[in-house]
């Protein structure tokens, strides 16, 4: 498994691309590719950690749905992997609760104020992303998971991304808990998991669980949403066609959603 730099993984995509102009790559031309991603040794499982090819905040909500226009920015760099198994890894998340995070980033104001004032919510769709995306690279399985149950799914996800075998030990599997529990919880959690290994995927559910309703921070585990001009119907309608998404993706064809057994909300 190798995870090259970023920068430098982002930098010889973008050349490629501009060089091939619209083009597909030869056979010859996506060795070299992979070459200059991981250099000359024999690398199984390539893995691109890169949420800028999605697009920028103003790419994201420009226009009446969620990532307009995402597949034909994603669609060329799938094509340089064609000769290989690619797939891609997207991680959802209640549309609310992201255009509340992107609107406190304070970046691309002035493109989710005009997005936030016109959205309908009955178009706020995940599933209507993934289908464009089926469409445009039906060949290309998609690894999907939500943001909210990552505390729990953590160690399953990072399997499916490193194609790491079932028994590996996974020093980051806590990572996304460190902001939802208290610093003496998360202690206690990490000695306890030493102590008491889950075998199963359950049993390390019940286990986060346990820890976040006794030391789970209360405003980080039921985040606000304060979007102007949204008030809590309109969140509440958002919410729920999320929630309808999710239900509708777990069935679709090419698509791997990774679910807890016990959902965290």
């Amino acid at each position: 498994m190798f995870l090259p730099p970023i920068r430098k993984a982002r930098k010889t995509i973008d050349e490629t691309l501009r060089r091939l102009d619209g083009m597909p790559p030869i056979p010859e031309e996506q060795t070299e590719l992979l070459t200059s991603l991981t250099g000359p040794g024999e690398v199984r499982h390539l893995v691109l950690d890169d949420d800028l090819r999605a697009g920028s905040l103003r790419d994201l909500f420009n226009g009446p749905a969620l990532y307009n226009g995402l597949e034909t920015r994603i669609a060329p760099t799938a094509e340089l992997f064609s000769q290989t198994q690619f797939r891609l890894s997207l991680a959802l998340i209640n549309p609310a609760v992201f255009l509340d995070r992107a609107l406190a980033s304070g970046n691309a104001t002035r493109t989710l104020q005009s997005f936030a004032e016109t959205a309908d919510p009955t178009r706020l769709s995940w599933r209507e992303m993934v289908q464009r995306l089926r469409r445009a690279m039906p060949e290309v399985p998609l690894v999907l998971w939500c943001d909210e149950d990552a505390p729990l799914i953590w160690p399953q996800v990072m399997r499916h991304l490193f194609a790491l075998p079932q028994g590996a030990i996974l020093k980051a599997r806590l990572q996304p808990l460190q902001p939802l529990l208290k610093p003496e919880g998360l202690t206690r959690l990490r000695a306890y998991l030493e102590k008491f290994p889950p075998d199963t995927h359950a049993q390390y559910e019940r286990v986060i669980l346990l820890f976040l309703d006794k030391y789970g921070i209360e405003d980080a585990l039921s985040p606000r949403c304060d979007i102007p001009g949204w008030d809590s119907a309109k969140i509440a309608e958002v919410t729920a066609r999320y929630e309808d998404d999710i239900v509708a993706l777990a069935q679709d064809e090419g698509v791997t959603l990774i679910l807890p057994d016990t959902p965290l909300a």
